[in-house]
């Protein structure tokens, strides 16, 4: 076996080889890095919007308990209010007066049938409350005449048949 010599090669002296960037490739990088910037400013807009929303519905949220209890102190109010005591309270208050004409039921004492037949829970009594306006001074001007009364008992009876026709 024989070996042929080698040939030596000499370097070559040529100008660099510039790469040339296609337009189209930079073109394709900019549009790219465009869209990239585009979406990280979307993303941070509705991360900082929902932030935002957040907070408001934890506001929302704390007024609307606020309202709540609001509503229940209201209402609790409105039952002390119209509790039958209380009732009372502000007719003696205005000028009112109870009425002593009440049943003598509600006023006695259970009998002890009444106490042995009693349910095992217990159930409020209700009495009856009659109020009454206070009797105003008869009034010393004039009295009605008979006969205007008896045209007013006319003028509403007219009225009353008017009334009734259409």
């Amino acid at each position: 076996m024989r070996q042929q010599p080698r040939r030596q090669t000499k370097p070559c002296r040529s100008e660099p080889t510039r790469q040339v960037i296609s337009w189209k490739y930079s073109a394709l990088t900019l549009v790219c890095g465009a869209i990239l910037v585009t979406g990280f400013f979307f993303a941070g807009k509705l991360h900082f919007s929902s932030m935002d929303f957040g907070i408001r519905n934890s506001r929302l949220r704390k007024q609307l308990d606020e309202m709540e209890a609001e509503k229940r102190r209201l209402l609790l109010s409105r039952e002390i209010s119209l509790s039958p005591a209380e009732l009372t309270k502000a007719a003696r208050k205005i000028g009112f007066s109870q009425s002593s004409d009440t049943p003598e039921v509600a006023r006695a004492a259970p009998t002890a049938a009444m106490v042995k037949a009693k349910p095992a829970l217990s159930v409020p009594v209700v009495q009856k409350t009659v109020i009454s306006k206070p009797v105003e001074p008869a009034k010393t001007a004039s009295a009605p005449k008979p006969a205007n009364v008896e045209k007013q008992a006319k003028q509403e009876s007219k009225g009353s048949n008017k009334k009734a026709k259409s």
